[in-house]
């Protein structure tokens, strides 16, 4: 019982008034607001429903009998009539005269001069291909691939005799001269020569260190 008597009763006096107090300042803030739209509101019908409804029908009326008609009637009885004959009239002056021109003239000059042309260049230049120039042409080639065969075989040869000419007369004698003559030679300067001059040089290089080591003082 005193769990329902707690949950019944009312709440804190403070939020409830608050809450008020809130509820105040929001409809003073609102009001206006709501008076103006409310106000925009009913004008804005009254405007459709007596200005721009009616106008707008007016409007509608008059483009339809001042515009509409006359177009649909000018579209029937004038521009599709003048049309018509402007077609026939073309037709009978330009169409089918042109068709009947190339027809009976033109696609008949064309044939005979086709004709010739075939007859005076096209064959005589087929027969030319085909019997002269095409056998002319394969018999060069053959020819010629021939000709470059056999030019790589002596090529090839001579090649090969240059190479034996240079080797006996320049390549062996060389050879010959740089075995039996130059490496002997070089083998006896080196024995002979070389090594006693540099064993020379080197007492005379030891001889001056000693001479510069006796007249000037210093590391031996």
């Amino acid at each position: 019982m005193n769990t329902e008597k707690t949950r019944s009763q009312p709440p804190n006096q403070p939020t409830g008034c608050l809450t008020g107090v809130a509820r105040v300042i929001a409809l003073v803030v609102v009001l206006p607001v709501r008076l103006v739209w409310d106000a925009l509101v009913f004008c804005l019908e009254l405007l459709w429903r007596w200005v721009l409804a009616p106008v707008g029908r007016a409007l509608g009326w008059l483009i339809h009998h001042l515009v509409v008609i006359p177009l649909r009637f000018l579209w029937e009885w004038v521009v599709v009539p003048v049309g018509r004959a402007l077609w026939w009239v073309m037709d009978l002056l330009v169409v089918t005269p042109l068709t009947w021109l190339w027809r009976w003239v033109l696609l008949p000059v064309l044939k005979a001069l086709w004709w010739v042309v075939d007859l005076l260049v096209v064959t005589p230049l087929g027969w030319l291909w085909r019997h002269v120039l095409a056998p002319v042409g394969r018999a060069v080639g053959a020819a010629l691939a021939w000709a470059w065969g056999v030019a790589g075989r002596i090529s090839s040869a001579v090649a090969r005799a240059l190479g034996w000419v240079l080797w006996n007369a320049v390549g062996r004698p060389l050879a010959w001269t740089y075995r039996v003559v130059l490496t002997p030679l070089g083998h006896w300067l080196r024995t002979w020569v070389w090594r006693p001059a540099a064993a020379v040089a080197r007492a005379v290089r030891a001889a001056a260190r000693e001479v510069r080591v006796a007249l000037f003082g210093g590391p031996r």
